[in-house]
């Protein structure tokens, strides 16, 4: 079996929109990340890779699986979708037993998989506590442990950190990269920091098109040479920002430490800056929008 999915030009319509436009992509084993803004079709596709959406056009195979054969798919591939929850009086323990139930597993099995499933996301000592009294990270923890439990050779995670504090993100990440080890896992995500500690392939998401797809390397080679800083007055700022691309803004009092996009030196007083992924992000978006803006 193919460790591999491949999409060639899958489209989704919902009545007259159009969520998702001749999507081709080829994803192999390890973390893989969809990085796009709220509302670019991110959602839907991967309800559609987890046969919780029907494609409207396309080809779609998992592992050598067509999507159509939604049983099949469903023994491989593993969801933790973004509204993930569960019954707030249910322990930890109690919440991930039923929904190992409800894949099919049976009294035996549940009752070795379970506690080691509590253990691999650090949930082995909170297996009493119930699940309204979780922090968000927990809950998304709680997530990953129904979503690997049958062992899956996909995992589909949806938004798995927004709303988490920057060390349950970090620890969350972190998880999945041990996860991806074995596996395909696909990390779908608005926030470009998540992208760039965890993956090295990936493709950007707008309005239902891909924008990109590559390393991140080579998202970086887009912007190389472009990246400048500076220091510039808060009086100087608004005007730079309507003559250049800023992606980043340091504010100390009335001075503030901004980073640039530019095609050469953009003023006396700037340096050049090494690029980042979200300089690279905004600089792929800000022409996407451009473009459209022209058509």
């Amino acid at each position: 079996m193919d460790a591999k999915i491949e999409i060639q030009d899958l489209s989704k319509n919902f009545g007259k929109k159009q969520a998702l436009r001749h999507i081709n992509l080829e994803i192999g084993q390890g973390m893989f990340g969809l990085l796009g803004p709220n509302g670019a079709g991110k959602t839907t596709l991967m309800k559609v890779l987890a046969t919780l959406a029907k494609k409207s056009s396309g080809k779609v195979e998992i592992c050598g699986i067509p999507v159509e054969e939604c049983s099949q798919i469903r023994k491989i591939i593993g969801y933790l979708p973004q509204d993930f929850s569960m019954y707030g009086n249910m322990g930890a323990y109690e919440a991930l037993d039923y929904l190992a139930v409800l894949s099919g597993m049976g009294r035996e099995e549940r009752a070795k998989k379970v506690p080691l499933m509590l253990e691999k996301v650090n949930l082995g000592d909170q297996h009493r506590t119930k699940v309204k009294a979780m922090s968000g990270g927990m809950k998304r923890r709680l997530g990953i442990a129904q979503a690997i439990i049958h062992d899956p050779k996909v995992i589909v995670v949806d938004e798995p950190t927004a709303g988490l504090d920057p060390e349950e993100r970090v620890r969350f990440r972190n998880l999945l990269c041990e996860i991806a080890k074995d596996r395909i896992v696909i990390l779908s995500t608005h926030i470009v920091g998540d992208i760039e500690a965890t993956c090295e392939n990936i493709a950007v998401l707008n309005h239902g098109e891909i924008l990109f797809h590559g390393t991140v390397s080579q998202l970086l080679e887009a912007v190389k040479g472009k990246v400048y800083t500076m220091e510039v007055s808060a009086m100087e700022l608004p005007k730079i920002q309507e003559d250049y691309l800023v992606t980043g803004i340091l504010a100390n009092g009335s001075v503030a430490t901004i980073k640039l996009i530019s095609q050469g030196l953009p003023m006396k007083g700037a340096s050049p800056a090494e690029p980042d992924v979200e300089d690279a992000y905004m600089y792929l978006m800000n022409h996407a929008s451009a473009a459209q803006g022209r058509e």
